[in-house]
């Protein structure tokens, strides 16, 4: 199976990551394009965070959980952890152009 595949599974099954990851990516996208100078303050706290919103998640899921992952051909940790990576590229382009937009418009 492609990473690509991989990517669209977990976007199609892994929404509610998808969307706690993107609440706090606007909301420190917003700091930096006022303060540029905070970019290592938001990658910090972004990687912070990652770790709490997947415990938060396994926690709240743990019960509820159908391995229908295996069967599409993922295992368990990719398919926890590859939201997290793509939100995480996502995060550090849009705060790249964010920090850029900031900047141009002061």
């Amino acid at each position: 199976m492609t990473i690509f595949r991989k990517i669209g599974l977990s976007k199609r099954y892994g929404k509610v990551i998808y969307a706690v990851s993107a609440v706090l990516t606007l909301a420190l996208s917003s700091l930096v394009f006022f303060n540029p100078y905070a970019i290592p303050m938001c990658l910090l706290l972004k990687l912070l965070s990652i770790p709490i919103i997947l415990y938060l998640y396994t926690a709240i899921t743990r019960k509820m959980d159908i391995y229908f992952y295996l069967n599409l051909g993922i295992s368990r940790n990719e398919y926890r952890f590859i939201p997290f990576v793509v939100e995480f590229i996502g995060f550090i382009l849009f705060i790249t152009l964010i920090g850029y937009l900031g900047n141009a418009i002061r």
